[in-house]
């Protein structure tokens, strides 16, 4: 009798903190592709306060047919202690036939929209053309198939597209949820609202094949450190900082508004790009020579936003970073943000995003509260 009074009260000092915490956790994000280094690169945003959400709870989320490895995130999550970040496997059969409609994933989709404040999509390798009704080019490399159906299909619930016009989409009920699509985020994004992209950049947009004819172009249009392909075996950056052009209207021409810095530097490394435009989206921001789409946003759904750089990347936030050009030439990205004048654009990217979670909370809470 004893034993089962203490079982009980076990029992429920566990409810009562799970109800404690659910109570502080009153922002969440969902995030896609939680690997450790995407985990990693939130939770230092946040340390550095770059993003500034209190009581905020991070959902990783992901396909379990997905290629990498997401037990090490589990036991990285478990071995630092980490709070307020979980993850959620989706399980479902997906192919190119049904991306485009309700499928097994419906249900997690809608269980996410339900309850995001906002939801995030990282970078990542090539998206099998199959999935926007293309052949697949000798330089498309495809290493995670089911990741991108995955996101494409979830992407497609958010915002519809032209491959279903008659599905009605989930942003629907939920018109100022916050997306956002980071480099291969936004290249989902457009397949799944019906466009295609460029299978690879060099080739079909600047007609070269080398990496030394790449290297001649003005390293401000390029978008990949193609040092990587003559120094193999080099301890050389991934990615490189070049600047944008923004248009003349959308979210990143407001966010721009009054800082006097239209053509930021970011950080990208891609080598495909925006082809067709899908439904429903516009171009935000290009390439200095226009030949690169390097921003959009839905017309209807306007927190939908996509870019084709990184801005997620917590290097670009820490002055002790340091990135390689070449061999024997380092520079630190923080530094030459802030010397080009571009730390602003990021730091008020992420302030923007912060202030919108926290004010799409508290608007719902005082709605349920009236």
């Amino acid at each position: 009798m004893k034993s089962l009074f203490i079982l009980r009260k076990i029992l429920f000092l566990l409810l009562l903190q799970f109800l404690i915490l659910s109570a502080f956790a009153q922002h969440k994000i969902f995030l896609l592709h939680p690997t450790v280094g995407n985990i990693e690169n939130m939770l230092e945003l946040i340390k550095q306060k770059v993003i500034d959400i209190p009581d905020l709870e991070m959902v990783g989320v992901y396909h379990e047919k997905e290629v990498s490895d997401y037990s090490k995130s589990e036991k990285y999550l478990k071995e630092n202690k980490v709070a307020h970040y979980t993850l959620m496997k989706i399980s479902g059969v997906l192919n190119t036939q049904n991306i485009y409609h309700e499928n097994d994933c419906t249900p997690a989709f809608k269980k996410i929209v339900n309850e995001a404040d906002a939801i995030l999509f990282f970078g990542g390798p090539d998206i099998q053309p199959a999935i926007y009704g293309k052949k697949q080019h000798l330089l498309t490399v495809v290493t995670d198939p089911y990741r991108h159906l995955m996101e494409t299909s979830l992407l497609f619930h958010l915002i519809g597209g032209s491959r279903n016009p008659e599905f009605k989409p989930l942003l629907t009920l939920k018109p100022n949820l916050i997306v956002r699509g980071f480099c291969l985020g936004m290249q989902t994004m457009n397949v799944a609202a019906g466009g295609t992209l460029v299978q690879d950049i060099p080739q079909e947009l600047y007609h070269v094949s080398t990496a030394e004819e790449m290297l001649a172009i003005d390293v401000k249009n390029r978008h990949h450190n193609y040092h990587n392909e003559l120094y193999p075996g080099c301890d050389i950056s991934w990615g490189l900082l070049h600047p944008i052009k923004i248009a003349s209207m959308g979210y990143i021409h407001d966010l721009c508004l009054n800082m006097g810095q239209q053509e930021p530097y970011v950080l990208s490394s891609h080598h495909q790009a925006v082809g067709k435009l899908g439904q429903n989206l516009e171009v935000i921001a290009t390439s200095l020579d226009g030949k690169v789409v390097e921003g959009v946003q839905h017309k209807i759904f306007k927190e939908v936003v996509g870019v084709q750089f990184h801005p997620e990347q917590a290097p670009l936030y820490m002055p002790g970073s340091r990135f390689t050009n070449t061999p024997g030439n380092d520079y630190s990205p923080n530094e030459q943000l802030i010397t080009e004048k571009s730390m602003a654009f990021h730091m008020k990217f992420w302030k923007d995003f912060s202030e919108k979670v926290r004010s799409k909370k508290d608007k719902v809470d005082s709605k349920d509260k009236g």
